[in-house]
């Protein structure tokens, strides 16, 4: 199964930032196939797991041996429901001071550059002139303790809505054409920089398509299916086997902008970033443990050029690779943390929960530049802190 495959919805009015659900509830019509491949996923245990992210960052391996940080991100199931959040009426328990401040373009870019999706669907449907339904669709999907953050970008472009989708995951959506023309001037103005570019590019000329009303004729149906077949994992089995003779339409890749700017890396770091504290076992410490601390940023290998041009752009850290088709970027020394990267993300704010993660992050550095982890109760107080961070924090 691709996609999000939800099967009801229900409209919950919302708008403040401290005030209740209201109970007022609006059932949709979703179709599964509508949804189309938004991304891959594997199966651990039962549970969809997304293997870029919905809440990424680190979560504490729990092995009495060994204490390891991973990566994992979790998303709720595909057959779910689907709650729509218009944007005011939403229960906070937290406080973040970046809240009422408005999202810059640059970060929004980033942000997408990590966790955005441009789709194309193409469904088999006899009430449609050419046999197909096509429409176009923008979505951005995150577990729902950033639901705040898709309601601010929501609002930063002024269209779609926000869904609750399934026990644990939400998600940002822009389907009209109007909607989506609102995405569009957006990133012509500000481009993406991660190969999503090229999906983008394709997804633009479908947009065109659709707009012009060419995909009410055949010749504009194959068009489609040859944009849809170079974006993202391509054609599903249904149009392999009706368009056989399709050949992909494919963008050069050299048109790719490589410059940083502030906002942008502060936006895909919400997206992909990952702030980590490691308590593990030494020998040579007075009381058997020590603290490595590390700023980590994962992509895709495509984005290879990206990523190693962030050692350049910060002035440390370094990249390494990884078996599952992965590049990191990675700060783990404790001078280049105190004196860049806190003071760069203090500077060019987090919006999402990780700023939470952040907050946190600091704490541990104040702490290790006072020299307060060489104590039994600065190493203590450090695992306060690092147990209430990235995954395992409460809402």
């Amino acid at each position: 199964m691709s996609g999000w495959s939800n099967y009801s919805g229900f409209l919950l009015d919302c708008f403040g930032i401290v005030r209740n659900l209201i109970n007022k509830v609006k059932s949709q019509n979703i179709y599964e196939s509508l949804i189309g491949n938004r991304g891959s996923k594997s199966v651990l245990y039962n549970y969809t797991v997304k293997e870029q992210r919905v809440y990424g960052s680190c979560i504490k391996y729990n092995n009495k041996k060994y204490n390891l940080m991973l990566r994992c991100t979790l998303v709720g199931f595909e057959r779910s429901y689907q709650i729509k959040i218009p944007s005011n009426s939403i229960n906070l328990i937290r406080n973040l001071s970046t809240l009422e401040s408005k999202l810059d373009p640059s970060y929004v870019t980033g942000f997408t550059d990590g966790e955005g999706s441009f789709m194309l669907t193409i469904i088999k449907d006899n009430k449609y002139k050419t046999g197909w339904r096509v429409a176009c669709r923008f979505a951005i999907s995150l577990h729902k303790k950033d639901i705040i953050l898709l309601n601010k970008i929501k609002n930063f472009f002024n269209t779609g809505n926000v869904y609750y989708m399934g026990k644990d995951a939400s998600q940002y959506r822009v389907e009209s054409l109007k909607g989506l023309e609102n995405i569009i001037n957006h990133f012509d103005k500000y481009p993406l920089k991660t190969k999503k570019q090229v999906d983008y590019n394709l997804f633009k000329l479908a947009y065109n398509l659709i707009k012009n009303k060419n995909h009410t004729t055949k010749d504009g149906l194959l068009k489609l299916v040859a944009l849809k077949a170079g974006m993202n994992r391509g054609l599903n089995d249904e149009l392999l086997l009706t368009f056989p003779d399709i050949v992909p339409i494919l963008i050069p890749e050299n048109f790719l902008n490589k410059s940083i700017e502030p906002f942008w890396l502060s936006g895909f770091t919400d997206a992909e970033g990952c702030f980590s504290v490691v308590v593990f076992k030494n020998k040579t410490s007075k009381y058997g443990e020590a603290i490595k601390l590390s700023f980590i940023l994962t992509q895709s290998i495509r984005d290879e050029y990206l990523i190693k041009s962030l050692i350049e752009y910060l002035g440390c850290g370094y990249t390494s690779l990884d078996d599952r088709g992965t590049i990191d970027f990675k700060v783990s020394n404790f001078s280049s943390i105190k004196d860049i990267i806190i003071p760069y993300f203090k500077k060019y704010s987090l919006y999402g929960n990780k700023f939470l993660d952040f907050a946190d992050f600091s704490k541990v550095v104040l702490l290790m530049e006072n020299k307060k982890h060489l104590t039994q109760e600065g190493l203590d107080e450090i695992k306060k802190i690092r147990d209430k961070m990235n995954t395992n924090r409460k809402q």
